[in-house]
């Protein structure tokens, strides 16, 4: 029977496959579900929190609303409160009486309905106060006048929205206790004129949540004043279990009145508790069934795996340059047998292809010393040229010694291997060796005009990227100074990039010819067959990918030309650090 068959029969026997998949979607399963009624039951937490918080807010608002838009047949609180919206106006103990009379109606209905509520007062422009409480927390001090008070000036800024003060023990209030108020100025609905500020004292358990908290044990309610991170409420008293990290949810919102937030924590590992005996005895039987499962396959792994272990040993022990084969396990008819049989088959291939990579070595070997005569060669090419140059300048061939000088120059410029950085100064020395031979060959029919600031020529830049523009100039532009006369090179500095511009006043490229050239530019870069060469590797092509391969993509050659006056090439290199 072949391996592939004994392993289905033993893994089909033990079934540890479907017990893996059933363990892993059954706790899959059963983790999604009870996350999403964790998530569910502090959701709904959460919103009733909100709903009663803000439930408290409108009942706040619904008050501050009766203030400004009540009215009874001819009594209205707007109408009756304008008499004091003068400052310093003089009104006699009866009017003040009478008007404590018409509102004090209003406010026992008021405090009836909303028994959180300590006290309702109006603080009058006119030094007037009025209003009606429940003595909790005692009355408002007797002609007590806000002033230059930090809440009366906050609550005057909002213009007519809710202002909600500390939590403290506030001194206008006889009764000493510790309460929450809320003011906001009332004005005229018609004409907008102020008409006195409205306090509304209140209970600080107003915002008790703990009728809708479900699970205060694990889970933290807090409303907090976001304009002086004061707690209004919290039930941090009833938490038992500690939160960290990990273990806990953390949900919050503003309310209606903008300066305060809810916000609540949920121990999710306490909560999950309550879920977890499911669970727990899932894991049971998955491990026991793990642990037998584990058990048959040691046994039959010992059985099924000794020929593999002891292929990989004898693989394991071979050193040096010569593979030794093996001989065993190679009668067997089943996988282990092949396997055996193509182990020795790649020892006898990979003995051939280490003597072929010797001879390799030596190919190579012998390709260093025909560069190192052709290196050798340079050489003697630099000293013959540098005796032509001599001997020119002793016959007065004043011509000839430019020349010779000038191309041995190049030369060694060329085979400089120490670095592949130079300055800008150093390319315009190989740019000037070899517009001095062009200028021989041509009867000086062009000009160079080089305008590159000292500054700028110390920048270092990759080798051998000016000549070749240069030489492109001259041949394509101006068609071997039969089209133009001119060439410059300019450079300045831009926002840490160097741009090099290499202009002719030649022939140019119509519409055609510069879309198919700025195309060339654009294709990737693409390696051919060792010593192969094309067109396309050397000149504008060449340089621009030599420029991306170093630098990276964005930097490189781009082409300005009009047909008929000239073309521009621009070098984008950047400004290395240290150039200067």
């Amino acid at each position: 029977m072949k391996l592939k068959n004994k392993f289905f029969v033993t893994l089909f026997f033990i079934s540890v496959v479907p017990l893996i998949i059933l363990t892993v979607f059954a706790y899959e399963r059963y983790k999604t579900t009870t996350f999403q009624q964790m998530n569910d039951v502090s959701s709904n937490i959460f919103m009733k929190a909100a709903d009663e918080a803000n439930d408290t807010i409108n009942k706040v608002e619904q008050v501050a609303g009766i203030f400004t838009f009540y009215s009874d047949g001819e009594y209205s609180i707007i109408e009756n409160l304008k008499k004091y919206s003068t400052p310093n106006s003089k009104h006699s103990s009866y009017e003040i009486y009478d008007t404590n009379q018409n509102i004090k109606f209003i406010c026992q209905n008021i405090l009836y309905t909303y028994d959180f509520i300590y006290g309702l007062y109006v603080i009058t422009p006119a030094g007037v106060n009025i209003g009606y409480n429940t003595g909790m927390n005692g009355d408002l001090v007797f002609g007590y006048d806000p002033g230059a008070a930090k809440w009366f000036e906050e609550t005057t800024a909002l213009n007519g929205k809710l202002y909600i003060s500390d939590l403290s023990e506030h001194r206008m209030f006889t009764g000493k206790r510790e309460s929450l108020f809320f003011a906001k100025s009332l004005y005229d609905v018609y004409t907008h004129e102020f008409l006195g500020t409205l306090i509304i004292d209140c209970n600080p358990a107003m915002f008790d949540l703990s009728t809708v908290n479900t699970l205060p044990n694990i889970t933290l309610l807090s409303i907090e004043n976001k304009r002086n991170s004061q707690i209004l409420y919290t039930n941090l008293d009833q938490i038992k279990s500690s939160f960290t990290e990990k273990n806990k949810k953390i949900l919050k919102t503003d309310l209606n009145l903008n300066q305060l937030s809810l916000s609540a924590v949920f121990n999710y590992d306490e909560l999950y508790k309550a879920y977890n005996l499911t669970e727990v005895l899932l894991l049971i039987i998955a491990i026991f069934c793990m642990a037998g499962a584990i058990l048959l396959s040691i046994i039959f792994s010992n059985n099924l795996t000794k020929p593999i272990t002891h292929l990989s040993n004898k693989m394991a022990s071979q050193h040096g340059s010569h593979l030794t084969l093996t001989g065993r396990y190679l009668n067997r008819n089943d996988e282990i047998g092949v396997l055996y049989n193509e182990y020795n088959t790649m020892v006898d291939e990979l003995n051939i292809s280490i003597k072929r990579d010797y001879q390799n070595k030596l190919i190579t070997l012998d390709s260093q010393m025909k560069s190192l005569e052709a290196w050798i060669n340079s050489h003697f090419l630099f000293n013959t040229l540098e005796s032509i140059n001599s001997i020119a300048f002793i016959e007065g061939n004043e011509r000839i010694a430019t020349m010779a000088m000038s191309l041995g120059n190049m030369f060694r410029y060329a085979i400089k291997t120490k670095s592949e950085m130079v300055t800008i100064q150093d390319e315009l020395g190989h740019v000037c060796d070899y517009v001095s031979i062009q200028k021989i060959r041509f009867s000086d029919n062009f000009d160079l005009n080089i305008q590159i600031p000292e500054s700028i020529r110390k920048q270092h830049v990759l080798k051998l990227i000016l000549q070749p523009l240069v030489e492109n100039a001259l041949f394509h532009g101006l068609k071997y100074c039969h089209v133009g006369s001119r060439i410059d090179i300019t450079a300045r500095i831009d926002q840490n990039y160097i741009y090099i511009d290499v202009t002719d006043d030649g022939q140019g490229m119509n519409e055609q010819q510069l879309k198919e050239l700025q195309s060339k530019l654009r294709q990737e870069a693409t390696f051919t067959e060792l010593g192969h060469r094309d067109k396309q590797s050397i000149g504008l092509k060449n340089i621009h990918t030599r420029i991306e391969l170093y630098y990276g993509k964005g930097y490189g050659l781009s082409v300005r030309s009009t047909e008929g006056v000239g073309t521009t090439i621009e070098i984008k290199l950047p400004v290395l650090e240290g150039s200067n």
